[in-house]
């Protein structure tokens, strides 16, 4: 964990696959993008989100050192989930893509799940 955030709280509700509200933070996934409502697996990921980090569950966001927030001023971090990395779970269940353009802003890149899916 760097020196950014680190905060632990509860998820309030599940936007979509790769997007929560955690506590007063909307949090994005970093490097990790699931399908957007109108595409394909879109049901899926945000499924498997609500199942992983239920509403009203404890989780932990490592706020991203290199890429604290993303254009939208959502919160950028790897989120664990009933002592899981959500962010490497999606990826490894084909429910997400690794967003290669961020790696090189991203304090996850060196992450055995990130090089493993293309950083």
């Amino acid at each position: 964990m760097g020196n950014t955030m680190c905060i632990q709280g509860k998820v309030k509700s599940i936007v979509d696959g790769d997007t929560l509200y955690i506590d007063n933070y909307k949090v994005r996934l970093s490097l990790t993008n699931t399908p957007e409502k109108d595409q394909k697996g879109y049901t899926e990921a945000t499924k498997f989100t609500k199942a992983m980090c239920p509403i009203g569950s404890s989780v932990i966001v490592d706020q991203d050192d290199k890429q604290p927030f993303d254009s939208f001023k959502r919160l950028m971090g790897k989120v664990y989930c009933s002592d899981k990395n959500l962010n490497a779970e999606l990826l490894y269940k084909n429910h997400a893509s690794i967003t290669k353009k961020y790696c090189s802003k991203s304090e996850f890149r060196m992450d055995d799940w990130a090089k493993k899916y293309g950083c």
